[in-house]
């Protein structure tokens, strides 16, 4: 039996695409302790650490026929548990696109990932999409992502009913999404989804 344990990423993730269980097993071994690692590096709990290297391996499995390697697969790699880690301290502080105290974006990048994904690049996209929304919609965006108030918060602030506001969140997280399956960031869609739905 050939051992793909000698293989390389590169081929590993391509036996992945053709859904080998076995590639997929080999990469997990190799890399789990190393991201784990990283992982606890970044302020996280032990749990929290496991978690997000968890949820790595199931977006590589998930989005094996779309991601297309650029680079390493280790850099790929990296890049996706820094967005687990990023999605998980966004979530602890309840924040949208805004900086976690002590913690910059360059923490999260290091010179092997900053060419292949740069959080500057995802949030300007991601501003650019926003302000391109119609008016209202845009407001009732912000004030929810951005300044957190409530859909009844929201509908009592701008004199709108609740179905409104609704409404008008439903179409803009779909704006949103839609326009970034369309960019560079596909591989990390279903993170960012989660930073755009929670608040």
């Amino acid at each position: 039996m050939h051992v793909l344990t000698d293989e390389t990423d590169e081929v590993l993730f391509d036996l992945l695409k053709e859904d080998s269980n076995r590639a997929f097993t080999a990469l997990y071994r190799r890399y789990w302790d190393r991201l784990l690692e990283v992982a606890l590096q970044k302020k996280l709990s032990q749990e929290d650490a496991e978690e997000a290297v968890q949820q790595v391996f199931i977006n590589i499995w998930n989005n094996r026929y779309l991601t297309e390697l650029k680079y390493s697969f280790n850099t790929y790699v990296s890049a996706c548990l820094k967005y687990e880690v990023y999605a998980n301290l966004a979530k602890k502080k309840k924040i949208f696109n805004v900086p976690i105290d002590g913690i910059s974006e360059s923490s999260f990048i290091d010179n092997g990932t900053q060419e292949f994904l740069n959080f500057v690049e995802i949030r300007d996209q991601l501003e650019t999409i926003i302000t391109n929304l119609p008016e209202k919609c845009q407001m009732v965006f912000r004030l929810s992502r951005e300044s957190g108030f409530s859909n009844a918060e929201i509908s009592g602030k701008m004199n709108i009913s609740l179905k409104m506001v609704e409404a008008h969140m439903t179409k803009a997280l779909k704006s949103i999404k839609n326009k970034l399956r369309d960019s560079d960031f596909l591989p990390f869609i279903s993170i960012i989804s989660f930073l755009l739905l929670k608040k």
